[in-house]
């Protein structure tokens, strides 16, 4: 390994960056753009650095990496945030466990494919971007929707035009959710057919 490598596996574990971005490194070592980038090759080719995808890394030293936590990389400088199908899931509220990462933001629709799994990004307006909040799971911090907005925000994707999304569906006598603030969220969207949804289903 080269000294520059040496060095910035040095930085990575003295600043404990779990995800980083080439930028990131250059800022902390002044390392001209093709070094940096060199550098990072050569700890990806010893496995210590994993490539998300271009000019964002995964320190492979930390502990505890959940893979919800690269969504808010994925998609700087646009918020982001873990909902949907996977939010969810996590809850309890659905019982079916997704085969890949849900997540909204504000930037366009996207879906990436990573070492760490696939994403599908869905695009929310950038008003309806809120009602998430950051989640700590052992060393890992991700934000993540409040079980309301991730099922609000499925029911209304789900509602629009084209949408390849499926409403959620109850499979108990209810859902395991506060219906004050459901209405409340609700009511910020501004969606009739998202207030019809919740009306035929009790809601």
């Amino acid at each position: 390994m080269s000294r520059a490598a040496a060095e910035l596996l040095r930085l990575l574990q003295e600043n404990r960056l779990r995800f980083f971005t080439t930028a990131d490194l250059i800022t902390l070592t002044g390392m001209n753009p093709p070094a940096a980038t060199q550098a990072l090759r050569r700890l990806a080719a010893h496995e210590l650095v994993t490539r998300i995808k271009r000019g964002l890394w995964m320190n492979r030293l930390v502990q505890d990496l959940n893979p919800y936590e690269v969504v808010p990389y994925l998609e700087a400088p646009w918020p982001a945030y873990v909902s949907l199908y996977s939010a969810l899931a996590d809850y309890g509220i659905v019982e079916e466990i997704p085969h890949r990462v849900y997540a909204v933001s504000s930037n366009r629709p996207k879906r990436y494919r990573t070492p760490l799994g696939t994403f599908q990004i869905h695009h929310l307006p950038g008003h309806l971007v809120w009602g998430y909040e950051m989640q700590r799971v052992n060393r890992a911090t991700y934000p993540m929707a409040e079980p309301e907005k991730a099922f609000l925000d499925l029911a209304y994707l789900a509602l629009t035009p084209r949408s390849t999304l499926a409403v959620p569906h109850r499979r108990s006598r209810k859902w395991n959710l506060d219906r004050s603030k459901l209405r409340a969220y609700a009511a910020r969207y501004k969606f009739q057919p998202l207030l019809d949804y919740l009306r035929r289903n009790g809601l």
